[in-house]
């Protein structure tokens, strides 16, 4: 992240962003996803989705306008896994504890940075120099009063190593809390009396674990163009932001189909006639202009970002979505929703700070009758008039 932004003072905005940052980013890809696959069944898997959550707020890197909400959308998810650590060790291990605060506070801290300095995303230098000069260079080091006398081996493991150094800390710990135990010597281990004599059982065998299987993507990744369609399917975040890049002149004639994604970014650049997104989970849509409409269905924890502007936004089966709208199109959009939960919309204030309000999903009818026929009346349920 660093590297990245170092080089961004120095440089030009690229004219595709963020697709020219690519090479730029994809050691920050990388540590995402070796974080996520170093998730697994045993002792510290609540450590390690703690940091494979919270390292998914590296995402803000390429959000606009408001990146500081896409960093605080994840410190829940860490925080969910945290707080099992907490329970678990409240009392006995509080090296366990201050794991999870400081991680915590090392999210929390990055926010108010963003916010000063990168407020409707990253900021690059006008009068600076081509952006991919800097691919491949490593970032210079920030400036310290004193050097160590002596670094931990892991230092220059990278993230994996040290994640390892952490984890084998807490584990040294634990060893602290139970240096107290008495030992159990042979005459008391009361399995050798019980087969005494005989042939020991063989050992049961352990039930094999079996992977959880992602059951949202149902192929291999693709983005092709089929006529006037493009259809962006089965994109995880292994595949790094996926993006569509429209003609200026033709791509209003072109529709967007987003299917079967997890865990996925998609950037559209340019305007097109629509997009929709279809049987998808946790991923993140931005585009620049719509001439009908964007449309979700089918789908859980969205979130969507409108650039430029979009007359209509349909949500329909969808449980979590948060919308966030640029001003251009504040005044013009409107939402149609139907069987879904969750929804939240953010807009720039007049001060050009984000705020968020919820779409309502409950409301209150009463019926009528009206010129002798029956009828009914709407209103918004008084939870959303406070």
């Amino acid at each position: 992240m660093r590297a990245f932004l170092v080089a961004a003072s120095q440089s030009k905005k690229p004219a595709n962003f963020p697709a020219d940052c690519m090479p730029l980013l994809k050691p920050a890809q990388e540590a995402m996803a070796k974080a996520s696959k170093a998730v697994g069944r045993g002792d510290w898997e609540c450590h390690q989705k703690t940091v494979s959550e919270g390292l998914q707020c590296l995402s803000w890197l390429v959000v606009v306008p408001a990146p500081r909400d896409v960093i605080e959308s994840y410190i829940g998810g860490q925080d969910f896994w945290a707080n099992k650590i907490r329970v678990k060790y409240k009392k006995t291990a509080p090296a366990q504890t201050a794991f999870c605060d400081t991680f915590k506070k090392l999210i929390q801290e990055l926010m108010p940075y963003v916010k000063e300095h990168h407020m409707a995303g990253v900021t690059f230098n006008p009068k600076g120099g081509d952006l991919a000069a800097f691919a491949g260079a490593p970032a210079p080091a920030p400036k310290t009063a004193a050097a160590p006398a002596a670094a931990p081996a892991a230092a220059g493991g990278g993230a994996k190593a040290g994640l390892g150094a952490a984890l084998a800390g807490l584990q040294g710990a634990n060893d602290l809390q139970s240096k107290g135990l008495r030992k159990v010597t042979d005459d008391q281990k009361t399995y050798k009396k019980e087969y005494a004599g005989g042939a020991a059982p063989a050992p049961k065998a352990k039930p094999k674990v079996v992977a959880r299987k992602q059951t949202v993507t149902k192929g291999e990744p693709k983005k092709t163009l089929v006529g006037k369609k493009w259809l962006v399917e089965n994109q995880t975040k292994d595949c790094g932001v996926v993006t569509v890049d429209l003609d200026a002149a033709e791509g209003h004639k072109f529709t967007i189909y987003v299917v079967a994604c997890y865990e996925a970014t998609i950037v559209v650049n340019g305007k097109c006639n629509s997009v929709t997104v279809d049987a998808c989970a946790k991923c993140q849509v931005v585009f620049d202009s719509c001439i009908s409409s964007f449309e979700v269905v089918n789908s859980k924890s969205m979130k969507v970002q409108v650039r430029g502007t979009c007359p209509s936004v349909a949500i329909d089966k969808t449980d979590g979505i948060l919308t966030y709208l640029s001003k251009d199109t504040l005044p013009i959009t409107s939402f149609l929703t139907s069987k879904s939960s969750d929804m939240q919309v953010s807009f720039p204030d007049d001060n050009d700070d984000m705020v968020e309000a919820p779409i309502p999903e409950q409301f209150q009818h009463k019926a009528c009758l009206k010129d002798g026929k029956p009828s009914l009346t709407t209103d918004v349920s008084d939870l959303y008039s406070h």
